[in-house]
């Protein structure tokens, strides 16, 4: 939706340009061959001008759509990383209970809930900090239109 307001704001911008400058040139005594002539170098500085605003715009998005990759990527790993640590502990720590007897089991499922417990949080934190980067990404492109105006 953002990508069709920043094409429909440049198409505006390129024609409102356009048709102003060719309001100011043919209001202006000059012979035809001068007034087309000026025309023509007007609208050449203008599609220049709105090739390299759609150029900026396109790099940003991908830069910014990299960035949402790249985060995403590390706070997926980093909870994938915790839930291999809490399968591994949890798994060591079912084993010992089993050894040991029903005294030692009551003791396990205790540490299992704790880690249970560390889990959602690290699961709370994660999903915060996505919504902290889809946030700060938000206001970069807010910033970035902003900048195209």
């Amino acid at each position: 939706m953002s990508s069709m307001n920043t094409k429909d704001f440049i198409l505006g911008t390129a024609v409102g340009a356009l048709v102003g400058a060719a309001a100011a040139v043919l209001m202006t005594p000059k012979s035809g061959t001068e007034v087309r002539g000026t025309i023509n170098e007007r609208a050449g500085a203008v599609a220049d001008r709105t090739a390299e605003w759609t150029s900026t715009a396109k790099d940003k998005s991908n830069e910014y759509s990299q960035l949402a990759r790249e985060k995403a990527e590390d706070l997926t790993s980093a909870a994938k990383d915790q839930v291999e640590r809490i399968t591994d502990k949890t798994s060591n720590v079912t084993n010992k209970a089993t050894e040991m007897g029903e005294d030692l089991a009551a003791d396990v499922r205790e540490i299992m809930e704790t880690e249970k417990s560390e889990g959602r949080k690290l699961a709370k934190q994660v999903v915060q900090e996505i919504e902290e980067t889809k946030e700060r990404l938000k206001k970069d492109v807010e910033a970035l239109k902003e900048e195209e105006k």
